[in-house]
Formats: structure tokens, C-alpha cells, sequence
């Protein structure tokens, strides 16, 4: 059974938390969440949707086949501070598993990689191409990543996944799915959710 960890903080955007969270359990995925100093049980998401994840006892290497992190300013902002959440980003790149990040939270891959040091030859010291929030654009290519046209709503670099925003989190999720278990289990989790790539005019 394919496996997922996917983070939650507080300030985490619901969309991009809760999306790829159902799709992959309907694709058959084992999915674990984990919160990221919380101050409460639950996370307080950033339209005040109240969430409570499954543990907070966050791994120090890689347990699942994806570690996914979702956006959201304030709750990215909490993983990019993290000095855990940034061991475990480095961890699953170097162990060879796949990383995906949506919206703002691919400043925490950003802030991974900068946190790496120089080690030869290891994954988490290399940038890719990704994509992000517009907000988070500038943050980025600043930092001297190779961002992807605004027009690619979802961008598979590797074993890193990105995507765009809340209005992306069902191609980021499906895309997930295609990765990792195939376009096959893809179609046919889409189909009964009318998912808009099955949908006919």
C-alpha cells in the first residue's frame, strides 16, 4: 500500500491540506498527518477551519513513500522555522523519495536547501524547477531557483512535485497519484469525484 505524510500548522490553507489528503486515500494511499507546533489539539487553518491531525509526533526520517507539504503563508512560515520539518525535507530527498509542495510551501524546499550546507552530490543540495504561489515568486527566483511558466499549474521535477495555489490542490493531488501508483489509479479516482479532466462539455 503506497503511503503518505502530509504537515499541518497553524495558518496551513484547508484546500491544499485537505485535497490531496482525501484524494489519496481514495486512491488507496495510507495517510498520516502530522501538526507542527500547534497551540492547540487542532490547527487553526487560514479560514478558521479547525482541524485536528492524526499525530504530532513529527518522524526524523522518511516512514512513507511521500512527504507532501501544503501552503499557506502562515502555516509555510512554520515549517520554514522548523528545524525538524527541514531535517525531514533533506531526509526524504536524500533517501530518494518523492517531495511535493503546493503554494507557498515551496519555500520550505527552498529554505531546505539552503539549510543543507554544500555536501557533494546529495539530493537535498540541489535546486530544481518548481512552481509556487505568485506571492512567493519573487522569493524564490531571488534565491536562484529555476521557476517554471506561470502557464504549468502543476511541475514534476524529479522526485519534487509543486504546484500553484488552492485552485490547483485537485491536479497537484491527482498528480500525486499518477507519480506514484499510476495514470490508470489516476482516471479512475478522478471519474467519480467529476473531476474537471473527466468532465465532457
Amino acid at each position: 500500500m503506497p503511503s503518505a505524510l502530509i504537515l499541518i500548522a497553524d495558518g496551513t490553507e484547508e484546500i491544499e491540506f485537505v485535497t490531496p489528503y482525501d484524494v489519496l486515500i481514495r486512491a488507496g494511499f495510507q495517510v498520516t498527518s502530522v501538526g507542527i507546533n500547534l497551540k492547540s489539539q487542532y490547527a487553526t487553518c487560514t479560514r478558521n477551519v479547525k482541524i485536528i491531525p492524526d499525530t504530532t509526533d513529527l518522524p526524523s526520517e522518511p516512514t512513507t513513500d511521500i512527504l507532501i507539504l501544503p501552503g499557506g503563508g502562515p502555516g509555510a512560515a512554520t515549517f520554514v522555522a522548523s528545524n525538524s520539518v527541514q531535517h525531514l525535507v533533506r531526509a526524504y530527498r536524500d533517501a530518494g523519495k518523492h517531495t511535493a509542495f503546493i503554494c507557498a510551501g515551496t519555500t520550505a524546499l527552498v529554505a531546505s536547501v539552503k539549510g543543507a550546507g554544500k555536501t557533494e552530490g546529495l539530493e537535498s543540495t540541489k535546486m530544481v524547477r518548481v512552481t509556487s504561489h505568485p506571492s512567493v515568486k519573487k522569493e524564490i527566483e531571488d534565491a536562484g531557483w529555476d521557476y517554471a511558466d506561470e502557464s504549468e499549474r502543476v511541475v514534476i521535477n524529479g522526485k519534487v512535485i509543486t504546484s500553484r495555489g488552492p485552485g490547483t490542490a485537485m491536479e497537484f493531488a491527482l498528480t500525486i497519484v499518477e507519480v506514484l501508483v499510476g495514470k490508470e489509479k489516476r482516471q479512475e479516482v478522478a471519474g467519480p469525484m467529476l473531476s474537471p479532466e473527466v468532465v465532457k462539455a
